[in-house]
């Protein structure tokens, strides 16, 4: 049942008359007669009585009026809600982010974006950092927050917010918790609590390790830090991870010698962007690690 055809229906019954009915939908005469009859057809039942005079509502019409009134105005205020919908976030911009993105200053920087611009939507995807690129250039995204640990390989328009170092997370309570810096090699007895293969840090751990001369014995593999963390504070192993965020009293925190750097950026595709995504491009942009030449 078209919500059209009840629209001229419980007009006509208001108006008792097509060409007013026409007039207020904003239609012809003829297509609102269309429209009654293919509806009571539908329904196999006489809306109206006609003659050359008048219309007069039938007893049918007059039975069926409340719940098709009901219908029309349910229908409108759906549109209504789109409507505004459409209105709030006039402009979207489809970001995509590494699963530890809410941890960094930036994210807050961006939500405040979002609030100072109503009419922009920032729609969030979430993905590990291997992907994220591969993404971007299929256009599923219109930017990117990713880790690189060789950003200037990336073909890509670019914002360095910042770098971070490989850092070793360990208990409190762990023999070496009061150095200041530890040897990579003072490693090689511990059991290694790992972030999955495919966080993309994975194998460059592997890679210190060997070259500071031992495999590590790797006890616990997950792509959860909040996991990793438990595991640690419950002294089953150690870490080294890209300086994490985390205010369990139970860890603490020291550089390793030797390490590697990774860099946290934005990326977008090379080429020409809407003024929206410009605009959110040049916020960014305030952001950026000073002296760095992308």
């Amino acid at each position: 049942m078209e919500i059209n055809k009840l629209r001229a229906f419980v007009d006509l019954a208001k108006t008792l008359n097509f060409s007013d009915t026409a007039a207020n939908l904003y239609t012809s005469q003829s297509t609102i007669s269309k429209q009654i009859k293919s509806l009571e057809k539908e329904l196999g039942q006489v809306l109206f009585e006609r003659n050359n005079k008048q219309v007069k509502l039938s007893d049918y019409g007059q039975r069926i009026l409340a719940n098709a009134e009901k219908i029309v105005l349910l229908a409108d205020s759906i549109n209504k809600e789109s409507e505004n919908f459409h209105t709030a976030y006039k402009y979207k911009i489809k970001l995509g982010m590494i699963p530890t993105f809410a941890n960094y200053d930036i994210f807050k920087q961006i939500m405040n974006y979002q609030k100072i611009n109503p009419k922009i939507w920032i729609s969030l995807q979430e993905s590990e950092t291997n992907k994220l690129p591969s993404i971007l250039e299929r256009k599923e995204i219109d930017l990117a927050f990713i880790r690189s640990m060789t950003p200037e390989k990336l073909n890509f328009e670019k914002i360095i917010i910042a770098q971070e170092s490989f850092t070793l997370c360990l208990n409190k309570q762990h023999p070496l918790a009061k150095q200041k810096e530890i040897t990579l090699a003072d490693l090689k007895n511990e059991h290694f609590i790992m972030l999955a293969k495919n966080s993309m840090l994975y194998d460059p751990v592997i890679s210190l390790c060997k070259e500071a001369g031992f495999d590590p014995q790797i006890s616990f593999i997950s792509d959860r830090m909040s996991s990793i963390f438990q595991m640690i504070a419950n002294n089953q192993g150690v870490a080294i991870l890209m300086h994490p965020q985390n205010k369990n009293p139970n860890l603490t925190f020291i550089p390793i010698k030797p390490t590697s750097t990774s860099t946290l950026l934005f990326i977008r595709n090379k080429g020409k962007h809407s003024k929206t995504e410009n605009d959110f491009w040049n916020y960014l942009r305030q952001f950026e690690m000073p002296n760095w030449n992308s």
